[in-house]
């Protein structure tokens, strides 16, 4: 078995903070639990550069399985292993990666172009090994992927890490199987290969005998219905004409089975076998048994980021909103909400939104900035809102310290002010709820049946 990742694992934006962060620090909680499971290797990604090229190189020397055939320095050496090879099966498996430019980017390194830097590769796999069978790990879009595999037929299968795409059943282009998972670990893909005594890849006559055979079977079960209603003599014309079109094809049915087994039997004799593949895509879900010692990192992962961000308790028992609440975001809490709307206020207090934060509290996550982002107070309707956690969500007051009235309807220190002049916003729209209901987090999200038990009543 070969464990392998396209790259993008490590972090879930372009670019960090330099020095101690939760980013890093879940970084390399990731590398470690990758190691742990025995990763065979792993592509390098734009997101996994994110954190500076440091973090990759001091885990390459701690012989995590990194490789890139494109990350040069300004010589133009590659700073890590551009290929590996393993053998399983009996055959010479080399695997191989590209990266995809990151947004940010070191001056003293280079991503090159793998139009330039294929070919060579290839060259160079095909001199020191025997026939192998090529695997490309890469973070380069779906269309970049699609042409490499028109382009070099000697590639036989490349592994995707397009952030934009979602499962991708495997496709077979030219002479290359492509295929990819979801981005950052909802799915396992399990891709079984039977090698044959050639480098291309056949159908699976062995699939294809099932289904037509399960078609076959559909087709019996409707004729013997229909014949049973002919025999009672409670047959319609139009049933009996079915029944006549059932009949041709099954024959039809029958003749293809035949066909396929002798070709079956034919390519077996003569061991002539192309490549030939089975796959399926494992949803990672939350009830899932948890793998101790994985779950025992993810524990002291929570401990670290608790202890990073702790902050003295009375840094945050203050309740005065007034002074303290963010500049610029316009907040005033659920408190200033409820000196003019009571029976909203009272309503919202028995919602899920309300003990958005408390639940966090209850599961120590509430210093957890990837957490806080959606469990907190903030403007979605500003035009300088970002969809990313900042320290200063470790800040807020109490009044903020929940999905509040002002989430959902907008900043309310101008409306506070002038209620006929300034008017919030009633009913929010779709996009809002989206910023934090993603699939990533919310899987069964329905905006038309979910709005219902958290709209205010009217008044």
């Amino acid at each position: 078995m070969l464990l392998l990742d396209a790259g993008n694992l490590l972090f879930k934006r372009p670019s960090v903070a330099a020095g101690p962060s939760q980013e890093h620090l879940t970084a390399e909680a990731i590398i470690r639990i990758y190691q742990d499971i025995g990763y065979d290797a792993v592509g390098i990604g734009p997101l996994d550069m994110a954190g500076g090229i440091d973090l990759l190189q001091s885990s390459a020397a701690d012989n995590f399985p990194w490789i890139s055939a494109n990350i040069i320095d300004a010589a133009g050496n590659p700073l890590f292993h551009q290929w590996i090879s393993k053998e399983v099966q009996g055959v010479e498996v080399v695997i191989t990666a590209l990266t995809a430019p990151p947004k940010k980017l070191d001056q003293a390194i280079k991503i090159g172009h793998w139009e330039s830097l294929l070919p060579e590769l290839l060259q160079q796999i095909s001199k020191k090994k025997n026939d192998p069978f090529i695997i490309l790990l890469s973070s380069l879009t779906g269309e970049e992927n699609r042409l490499i595999a028109e382009q070099y037929p000697a590639i036989n299968l490349l592994l995707g890490a397009d952030r934009h795409q979602q499962n991708a059943s495997p496709q077979v282009v030219n002479h290359t199987l492509v295929t990819q998972t979801g981005k950052q670990g909802k799915y396992q893909g399990l891709l079984e290969i039977n090698f044959g005594t050639e480098r291309r890849w056949g159908q699976n006559r062995e699939k294809q005998l099932a289904d037509l055979q399960n078609r076959l079977g559909s087709l019996n079960w409707q004729l013997r219905r229909l014949e049973k209603k002919s025999a009672s003599g409670k047959i319609s014309a139009n049933q009996n004409s079915t029944m006549e079109r059932l009949r041709k094809n099954k024959d039809e049915m029958n003749a293809k089975i035949i066909s396929l087994q002798e070709t079956i039997g034919k390519e077996q004799s003569q061991t002539m076998l192309s490549d030939r593949y089975q796959y399926r895509f494992i949803g990672l879900k939350k009830n899932m048994a948890n793998d101790i010692p994985t779950e025992e990192l993810l524990k002291t992962l929570k401990q670290q980021i608790r202890q990073l961000h702790k902050k003295p308790s009375k840094h945050n028992e203050t309740t005065d909103a007034q002074t303290l609440f963010p500049q610029g975001m316009d907040l005033v809490g659920f408190r200033v909400c409820e000196s003019c709307h009571a029976p909203q206020t009272e309503f919202w207090q028995s919602t899920q939104h309300a003990e958005a934060y408390t639940t966090l509290a209850r599961k120590e996550k509430n210093l957890d900035l990837e957490c806080l982002l959606c469990h907190v107070t903030q403007n979605l309707f500003s035009s300088s809102f970002q969809n990313m956690p900042t320290k200063g969500l470790l800040s807020l007051p109490r009044e903020l310290q929940s999905v509040g009235c002002e989430t959902c309807h907008g900043a309310g220190k101008k409306h506070s002010v002038n209620p006929e002049g300034f008017k919030m916003v009633r009913l929010p729209g779709k996009n809002i709820c989206l910023t934090c209901h993603t699939s990533e987090h919310d899987d069964n999200f329905n905006y038309e049946i979910q709005l219902t038990p958290v709209s205010c009543p009217a008044g």
